[in-house]
C-alpha cells in the first residue's frame, strides 16, 4: 500500500520535497494546490501530475478525494491556518516546519487534528534518517557515558537572495531562527531526551543573544544557552548571514559523538558519525543508508505511520512540537524577535 499526496504551496521546499517523494517506496504525488492555475500546472508538470490535478485554490485541492495527505509548504505563517483548513477536510497532514508561529497556533492545530482524528507530523526530517537514529542508538546504549554537553549549529552565507526573499521579511517568518534555529533546537531536545530515557526533553532556562536587523525587523544570527534538569547544557548556533559550520556535537562522561553534516546529509556532505572514546582514536562509526534522500526517508517513515494507524509518527510526536515550539518562543523572547502572529 502506498499514501496519495497533495502539496500545497509550490517555493523551494515543496520541490524539494516532491524529489524526494518521486523516490519514495511507499507514496506518490497526485495532486497540487497554489493560488494561481499556472504556477500549480508548471509545478505538477515537473513530476508528473495530471493538469485537472493542479488546483488553483488550496481549498480545491482538499476537496479531492484521491488525495491521502498533504504536505504543506506555504510560508511559515500560513502554516496554521492552512494545517487547520487540511485536518478539517480530513485529510492527512505532514507540515514543513516550524508548523506554527508561536504556541498559540500550535495548539489550535493539534485540537483540530484531534478532533477530526488524522495523522499530523511536524516535518523535521533529519529526525527519520538513519544518521540521527544511530546517534540515538550511540547515546541510549551508554557508548559515551553521561551526557554532559551538547553543541549544535546550522547556518548559511543568505546574503545571495534578494531583498524580496522570505529570509529577509518579517511578514513572512523571515531571520534565522524561525528558518534553520529549529533543527539545533530539536536535536538539543531529543539528545537530552534520550539521555533520561524519556524520547526528548524540554530546556527548563534559555538564555540567548543575537542580533535583529532593525530595518528588516528578522534575525541575522542567535545563540541560544540551554539547561535541562538532567544537568545537561546545550549550546546552540543559528544564522542566515552568517555562513559557519553546521556541525553537531555530544560529550559524555566517557567520550564524544560529532557529526558534521546531520541537517541535510543529501546534499551538505561529509556524511559520517565520528565517535571518540576517552583515551582513544576517534573512529567513524557505520550506519545503514539504504536510500540517500532525506525527504523519500521522511516520506516513507510518515507513511508507516499512517498505514498502521496512527496519528503521530514516533520520530517527531504532538507533545515534542509542543515542547519544541515553546521552546522557539522563549529563544525568540530572549532577542526580542517579534512577529505579526504574535500581536
Amino acid at each position: 500500500m502506498s499514501l496519495r499526496w497533495g502539496i500545497i504551496g509550490t517555493g523551494s521546499i515543496a520541490h524539494t520535497f516532491a524529489i524526494g517523494l518521486s523516490k519514495a517506496k511507499k507514496g506518490e504525488l497526485v495532486a497540487v494546490g497554489s493560488r494561481a492555475k499556472e504556477t500549480a500546472v508548471n509545478f505538477g508538470s515537473k513530476y508528473g501530475v495530471a493538469a485537472d490535478k493542479c488546483y488553483s485554490t488550496y481549498a480545491d485541492l482538499l476537496k479531492d478525494p484521491s488525495v491521502d495527505i498533504v504536505y504543506i509548504a506555504t510560508p511559515h505563517p500560513q502554516h496554521c491556518d492552512v494545517a487547520i483548513q487540511t485536518v478539517q477536510a480530513k485529510k492527512h497532514a505532514l507540515v514543513e516546519k516550524p508548523f506554527a508561529m508561536n504556541e498559540e497556533e500550535a495548539t489550535r492545530i493539534l485540537a483540530a487534528a484531534k478532533e477530526n482524528d488524522v495523522f499530523l507530523m511536524e516535518a523535521y526530517m533529519y529526525r527519520c534518517h538513519p544518521q540521527t537514529r544511530k546517534i540515538v542508538e550511540l547515546v541510549e546504549g551508554g557508548a559515551i557515558g553521561d551526557v554532559k554537553v551538547i553543541r549544535a549549529n546550522f547556518a548559511f552565507n543568505g546574503y545571495e537572495h534578494s531583498p524580496d526573499s522570505r529570509l529577509w521579511r518579517n511578514e513572512l517568518g523571515g531571520g534565522a531562527i524561525m528558518d534553520i534555529g529549529g533543527y539545533p533546537m530539536s536535536f538539543s531536545r531529543l539528545i537530552a531526551g534520550v539521555a533520561s530515557k524519556t524520547g526528548f526533553k524540554n530546556p527548563t532556562e534559555i538564555k540567548a543573544v543575537g542580533h535583529v536587523q532593525p530595518e528588516t525587523k528578522v534575525d541575522e544570527w542567535a545563540i541560544a544557552s540551554l539547561a535541562f534538569d538532567n544537568n545537561i547544557s546545550a549550546q546552540l548556533f543559528t544564522g542566515i548571514f552568517a555562513d559557519t559550520d553546521s556541525s553537531v556535537f555530544v560529550m559524555g562522561s566517557k567520550g564524544s559523538i560529532k557529526a558534521p553534516s546531520l541537517w541535510r546529509p543529501d546534499i551538505m556532505g561529509p556524511v559520517y558519525i565520528e565517535l571518540t572514546e576517552a583515551g582513544k582514536e576517534p573512529q567513524k562509526v557505520p550506519f545503514d543508508l539504504p536510500e540517500p534522500d532525506l525527504y523519500a526517508i521522511e516520506a516513507d517513515a510518515v507513511a508507516d505511520a499512517v498505514l498502521q494507524g496512527e496519528k503521530q509518527c514516533k520520530y517527531m510526536t504532538w507533545e515534542d512540537s509542543m515542547g519544541q515550539v515553546r521552546a522557539m518562543d522563549k529563544w525568540r523572547k530572549e532577542i526580542g524577535l517579534v512577529y505579526p502572529a504574535d500581536q
